[in-house]
């Protein structure tokens, strides 16, 4: 079998990067850049104020104390946004909002708390360094400077940068499509009756909301029985889609048709097993240009498999750079003990919290791959290496982060 990191870098070098598209950038939140932006002047323009006070003299200043403030002679007032056609010179200051464009001859802005805040004359009760409270021109981007590269996933942060420079329409990675099937007769849909020996179909569900935060498009194609016909005319309907990702009929069972139905179609394999769990049964298959993925039919096993090979396969496939693709690993303590079989390399849903200033794993109370609602709440998944029967709490553990940290 495969370890996990052989099983990734197979993965990854079958995918390629799809096409691109325009979106109006207010649209553009969490999808990947495929340009270059570039700032198209200094930001900001000019020096200006990164306070409410006076633009003064610092060499006016210079002995000013509490007991023996410094007196100046106001000559205007400026607000951000407007040009005041007069200069700063020794013994007067401007009253200057936050923002405003700092006037001639001034080289110090002292922040209104350090005065008595007079609009004829201020006083002075401290003095500052010269160029204090100034925010100069270009401080926050250069003309011409490569403000966010190409690869960068858009958040918050970007799509203020974005309006910033002026750039209303950019390109961005095509959201990929993602076709999802489920295997098994003893499947049935949400709304249809569970009789005896019968599961509701969970697996599509969960994988379209994993396939959503990825930022791809989910098809749901929906239960495919167990017959080898069904299921090779299902993954023939799914190729129209960029992936293919199935749940169940990847073991060794009778009726387990998904390997049988891929070789009949042509498929090229690629690995059949990681040496991992959960998830040990994982079918990655090409076929007519797309990559296949073969998921266990269990639940958990199912969402960590997405984890660690499909979403990583979609951010590649929309143009994520090389250290945005795979999840990143923390190393922490464990808040409370943990066990596992040692037969394979395991990974074990925890809650990360923040406890006195360090994160901490806490793993979930049942770990079996049929447990559904471990993955409630988990955002991490211990890594226990292979060989390894237990660990202590406050033992050092990698963490495969899975979203953000919680509160305790």
């Amino acid at each position: 079998m495969l370890s996990v990191e052989e099983a990734q870098e197979r993965v990854l070098r079958e995918i390629a990067v799809l096409g691109s598209e325009r979106v109006v950038f207010t649209e553009a939140s969490g999808r990947i850049l495929r340009e270059d932006v570039l700032a198209p002047h200094d930001i900001p323009r000019s020096d200006n104020t990164a306070m409410d006070g006076y633009a003064v003299l610092a060499s006016d200043v210079a002995g000013a104390t509490p007991e023996n403030p410094v007196s100046l002679r106001v000559i205007d007032e400026l607000a951000a946004g407007s040009l005041s056609g007069r200069g700063v010179s020794a013994g007067t200051a401007m009253r200057i909002m936050t923002g405003a464009l700092m006037p001639a001859g001034a080289d110090t802005v002292v922040q209104v708390e350090l005065t008595d805040g007079g609009r004829e004359s201020v006083r002075i009760f401290q003095p500052l360094g010269k160029g204090s409270n100034i925010r100069r021109g270009g401080e926050d981007m250069k003309r011409g400077s490569i403000v966010l590269p190409v690869g960068t996933i858009l958040r918050a942060g970007e799509i203020g940068v974005l309006a910033s420079v002026q750039k209303s329409v950019v390109s961005v990675g095509r959201r990929p499509t993602v076709a999802i099937l489920s295997t098994g007769d003893e499947i049935v849909d949400i709304d249809q009756p569970v009789l005896p020996g019968k599961v509701v179909n969970s697996n599509s569900y969960s994988l379209a909301a994993l396939v959503r935060e990825a930022g791809a498009i989910p098809r749901m194609i929906g239960i495919v029985p167990d017959r080898k016909d069904a299921t090779v005319a299902a993954i023939e309907s799914a190729l129209e889609s960029d992936f293919v990702m199935s749940s169940g009929g990847v073991s060794v069972g009778a009726y387990d048709f998904v390997k049988e139905a891929l070789e009949m179609l042509g498929a090229d394999f690629k690995f059949w097993k990681v040496s991992m769990k959960p998830g040990k049964p994982l079918v990655v298959a090409s076929l007519r240009d797309r990559l296949f993925f073969g998921l266990p039919g269990n639940p958990v096993a199912c969402m960590v498999s997405f984890h660690l090979f499909i979403g990583p396969s979609i951010r590649k496939a929309m143009g994520a750079s090389v250290d945005d693709l795979l999840l990143p690993i923390v190393e922490m303590k464990l808040g409370e003990p943990l066990r596992s079989k040692g037969d394979r390399r395991a990974y074990q849903r925890v809650r990360v919290v923040a406890r006195s200033g360090e994160l901490v794993a806490i793993p979930m109370q049942a770990q079996g791959s049929g447990v559904s609602t471990s993955m409630i709440g988990a955002n991490g998944l211990a890594v226990v290496d292979e060989g390894v029967l237990s660990l202590e709490a406050g033992h050092i553990v990698r963490v495969v982060m899975l979203g953000p940290v919680h509160g305790e």
